[in-house]
């Protein structure tokens, strides 16, 4: 007996590049997962081992309960030039778009590649964004003991500087507060990052706390629960120890270095502002242990879990 797409929950499982480590850890974490929802591994069987307990389909309305199946979409030889990793995306983007789907979990791609066969992303949040045509989206990341939001995220730190202004700034953690809110059912304590040293030591050190950073933060205090800002090298620490809070970073390597040194195994990258979940694991392709039978897992795994949890558990996409 079929089951109505449009009612169950069915999460996507994207292998990645083949040539790195996706299928090893995808295998991995669904060989130790029992999901009570069912999961579909969108890739090519060539990828996986042939013993993997996967219900071979052709389409999302073949699902019939909770458990794992795998979907394959092969190449198109009439196309000059291809990546597998970018098929397998665009093709569960598709299903998201029209609501075969409710969840993408992503395994890592390689953004050379991409461009180098003409693909017009450095990624998939740009790609994500597009094809949902949605105004706002964020790289957000989660782990149990750290959560940061990247305020600017694939940009030269030169161009930081011009994106600090006080009504970018709380629009964006307006945005964070709202989707944060719909997709766990709870409210979260904001600790907004400085974006010189010290903070600005008082306008000493940089005037952008002063005249943007702090002006924003004392707008929205009536809205959320806000503090700040923090000096970069502390805000971190400050967040550990706080129960429910998020980080906001204000450039991209200001919030991965401490999230990814303290989660580098266990961390998830989400976006949000989608209209369906999509989780990914913090980490790249490591081509230099691809095919060895060492990756780690866990940071996968944790995307699926967590991906399973949302899709089942928050309210609908906007």
């Amino acid at each position: 007996m079929k089951i109505d797409v449009s009612r169950t929950k069915i999460i996507a499982v994207t292998l990645g590049d083949p040539e790195g480590i996706g299928p090893e850890i995808v295998q991995s974490s669904l060989r130790v997962y029992e999901p009570s929802c069912p999961i579909l591994v969108i890739g090519e069987e060539k990828y996986l081992d042939y013993n993997h307990n996967y219900t071979r389909i052709s389409s999302p309305d073949q699902i019939t309960k909770a458990g794992l199946y795998l979907l394959s979409v092969p190449s198109d030889p009439a196309k000059k030039s291809d990546d597998p990793s970018f098929r397998y995306v665009r093709f569960a983007i598709d299903l998201a778009l029209q609501k075969q789907i409710h969840g993408i979990v992503t395994a890592p791609v390689s953004k050379e590649k991409w461009l180098a066969a003409g693909i017009p992303y450095k990624g998939h949040t740009g790609l994500l964004a597009e094809t949902a045509n949605v105004k706002k989206h964020c790289m957000f990341f989660w782990s149990e003991e750290l959560k940061v939001a990247l305020y600017t995220i694939h940009i030269p730190l030169k161009e930081v500087f011009s994106h600090i202004e006080k009504t970018k700034l709380t629009g964006f953690v307006r945005f964070i507060d709202k989707e944060l809110t719909r997709l766990f059912k709870k409210r979260f304590t904001f600790l907004m990052s400085g974006l010189n040293p010290h903070a600005g030591e008082g306008g000493i050190i940089g005037t952008e706390e002063l005249e943007a950073i702090i002006p924003a933060i004392k707008e929205l205090q009536s809205e959320m629960h806000i503090e700040g800002p923090f000096p970069p090298d502390t805000v971190f620490l400050k967040a550990r120890d706080t129960k429910d809070s998020v980080v906001i970073s204000l450039y991209h390597d200001q919030g991965l270095i401490g999230f990814k040194l303290l989660n580098f195994h266990s961390g998830v990258n989400m976006t949000l502002g989608l209209p369906y979940i999509r989780t990914s694991p913090d980490h790249g392709t490591a081509y230099e242990i691809a095919g060895k039978g060492i990756a780690n897992p866990s940071s996968m795994l944790q995307s699926i879990q967590l991906a399973e949890y949302l899709v089942l558990n928050s309210s609908s996409a906007q």
